[in-house]
């Protein structure tokens, strides 16, 4: 009898332990679609990010298939092997992009399929499709850390300005902790608001005619006055080049015209005769 009982244990664990070995290999069979119909896509990278083979890919945010196989064609191509179940591969289409993401902040990776046009045609098998850049948090962290270093080092070069100033440490504090600076600037601008007033005085002053420049850009009869100035300095100007051409003119029938007075400016034996003559004139006058 206990012999039975120690047999019916055995065998109880046996089953149990068959069981579990069934559900095990049915639910990584399930994961891996080792008991579905698939159809292998493709797509190249230029970098994985750390996916691995075995990491789910979704479509839509459902689950339809894994990564079947990663391997490396060149220094900068990664191919990675998608296994899609069938019923699924009627919703993608060869322009449907392909990105790797993450699942959470702190979780694996993962690859996302995107919807596609259906005019471009539904996949077939070993199609390669179309990669999209996807986001990648690891960089998105470390790009933040350096922003968040970047920024305690502002943070502590304005805590050294803001000391320094309290301090009284350069002009920037003298500026703001002397009062005698300050006094000064009171004092100029009070002085600049004094001589704005005297400007505005005397442009009010000039506005209302009052003093000689006020009654020059005002006074109507001052600009008649200089109108008739002006207009006879223009007579006078016309006549003096009229008096400049007449004398031009007689310079001119002297040096080259004829008549008496230019052949005695230049005909030298007329000029003697000419003094001969007036001399014997000269005498003649004596003996009378």
């Amino acid at each position: 009898m206990k012999r039975t009982k120690q047999a019916l244990r055995l065998g109880i664990f046996v089953a149990s332990a068959l069981i579990l070995f069934v559900v095990a290999i049915y639910l990584i069979g399930s994961k891996q679609n080792l008991f579905s119909s698939n159809t292998d896509l493709h797509a190249s990278f230029k970098d994985i990010r750390g996916l691995m083979q075995g990491n789910l890919v979704r479509f839509a945010g459902i689950n339809i298939g894994t990564v079947k196989d990663i391997r490396i064609v060149a220094d900068s191509s990664v191919v990675v092997t998608l296994s899609i179940r069938d019923e699924y591969t009627d919703f993608i289409y060869k322009n449907s992009l392909v990105q790797i993401g993450q699942e959470g902040l702190m979780g694996g990776k993962i690859v996302l399929i995107s919807t596609g046009d259906p005019a471009t045609g539904k996949v077939e098998k070993d199609d390669y499709l179309p990669v999209a850049d996807g986001l990648d948090i690891q960089a998105m962290i470390a790009e933040a850390t350096q922003m968040l270093e970047e920024a305690k080092g502002t943070v502590a070069s304005l805590r050294s300005i803001a000391d320094k100033m309290d301090h009284g440490e350069g002009d920037i504090a003298r500026l703001l902790n002397e009062k005698s600076l300050t006094a000064g600037f009171e004092t100029a601008t009070n002085r600049l608001n004094e001589s704005l007033t005297d400007i505005n005085n005397i442009t009010g002053k000039i506005s209302s005619g009052e003093g000689d420049l006020g009654k020059l850009i005002q006074s109507d009869s001052i600009t008649s006055e200089v109108s008739r100035i002006m207009a006879g300095l223009n007579v006078t100007t016309q006549r003096a080049d009229s008096l400049v051409n007449e004398l031009y003119q007689t310079s001119y029938s002297l040096n080259h015209g004829e008549g008496i007075l230019p052949r005695l400016l230049h005909d030298k034996e007329m000029g003697m005769n000419v003094d001969t003559a007036i001399a014997k004139v000269d005498h003649g006058v004596v003996q009378v």
